[in-house]
Formats: structure tokens, sequence, C-alpha cells
């Protein structure tokens, strides 16, 4: 039996009924989930409450569980340690191995603008959060890095020192933690790092050959504007929770 070619063009037309019905309802669910969206953001240093119509450009909104999640830091070495703990544990010289110590010469003086973490050679170093990207790899053993000094004077200049191999990494938060005087380096560019990526191992390159000194991890954080600053300042107060944040804000969205 021979079916006509009128009662093909009815059943296509109601099949594309039934598609255009579908889909107007689920456009009309998903503006409901849309209008539903609180946003916080701010204007003149106060916090506000957009939807997601008030915005004429592309906004990415962050979860509670996504800032609970990646903006937590840990030990390099994969240890569920505290910074403090960390601290005790690996600096060897307090008047040597932290954030801001003097290095260099009278003629050009510089800080020491990471911490020095003594770990025996080759341990593995991983990310200090559950998701980052990196953005900077040296295989060099003799990579250089330009950093700020200060001349006779108070004159502020720039010198170059041997990082050695080299890794950086951006976390979502928008600081970056650099690993110097790696002995291997396991990434690259642009790669995407979680807790369990090994970066590197630690070693001996770059100017820590010179320097009479053991093996160890060289750790900085720098800031969006590639400002170093110490990691005393920001590893040790890791227990954040934006989700008890939100159980103790009343929205208005009126």
């Amino acid at each position: 039996m021979r079916i006509k070619t009128s009662h093909i063009r009815i059943v296509i037309l109601i099949a594309l009924l039934v598609v255009v019905i579908s889909d107007f309802f689920y456009i009309k669910y998903l503006e409901k989930k849309i209008n539903n969206t609180n946003i916080f953001s701010c204007e003149s240093d106060s916090l506000i409450v957009l939807s997601s119509s008030d915005f004429k450009k592309p906004v990415y909104a962050f979860t509670a569980d996504f800032i609970d999640t990646f903006y937590r830091y840990e030990s390099p070495f994969k240890e569920k340690i505290e910074f403090d703990e960390l601290i005790k544990k690996y600096i060897r010289n307090r008047w040597a191995d932290h954030y801001g110590c003097v290095r260099g010469t009278r003629e050009k003086k510089r800080i020491h603008e990471g911490i020095d973490l003594y770990v025996p050679e080759n341990t593995p170093v991983f990310p200090l959060s559950n998701f980052g990207i990196v953005t900077e790899v040296s295989d060099n053993p003799h990579y250089m890095v330009l950093v700020e000094c200060e001349k006779p004077g108070g004159i502020i200049d720039s010198v170059k020192i041997e990082y050695g191999k080299t890794v950086r990494i951006l976390y979502p938060e928008g600081i970056a933690s650099i690993y110097t005087h790696l002995n291997e380096v396991f990434v690259e560019i642009n790669q995407k790092v979680d807790k369990n990526t090994v970066v590197g191992l630690t070693g001996l390159t770059g100017n820590i050959r010179n320097s009479g000194k053991p093996s160890h991890l060289h750790l900085e954080l720098r800031d969006s504007k590639n400002r170093s600053f110490d990691p005393r300042n920001r590893l040790r107060f890791n227990q954040i929770s934006a989700e008890y944040f939100l159980q103790h804000i009343s929205i208005d969205t009126k």
C-alpha cells in the first residue's frame, strides 16, 4: 500500500509543530531560570545584586562550590598541612629564606621575592589549588628573570637573576605561583592542571648552583601586575567558605 504524498506532508508538519511548541516552552523555562539568577557585583565599592538582564556584555558567574574548591590553597608537596606547619617544616633560615630578606650586593640591593622550602632533590611539586593554567614554562637550567633592585641613593633599577627551570601557574583567584630551581619540568604552556598534576621536580638549577645551598623549591606568589607579595599574607588563610556567606545574606531583588 502506497502512502500518499499529502499524508507525508501532514506528518512532517505535525512533527515540526511539536518541535516548535517544545522549543517555545523550553525557552520559557530557561528564561525563568535566568531571571531567577542573582549576580553579585560592586558599584562604588558597595556590594550590589544584579540580574542577567542588567548586563550587555558576557557575564561569568562563579558558584559558591567553585570558590570554595578552587580558591583554597594547599602545600606544593601535596601534604595535608597548614601553611604555618609548612614554614616550620621546610624553611631553614628565618633571616634568609623568607620573603623580603635582603639579597644582592651593596651596589644592587634587592629583596628575596619568594620563600625557600628545603626538600630533598627531585621531590614532586604540585599546584597550590585544584585548578590552574600554566602560563610560563622554562626548561632552561640558566633561565634569567628581570627583577627590581635598588642602587645607592635610592635609585630603582633592575637586575637579571638566574632562576633556572621554572613553572608559573595562574589560579582562578587571579594570582600565580612560580616554582624555580627545578630539575625537571613536566607541563606545557596553557596546560590545565590540578592537585594531582606533577608539574616538576625540585632541583639545583639556576643561581642555587653557585650559592652553596642544598636543593630547595623557591616559591613566589605574584598578582595580576606581576608584583610579588609575601605568601604568608595569603596562604595561611585557606579556610574560606562562600557557602557560609550566602547562608547569612538577605537578597532583595526588587
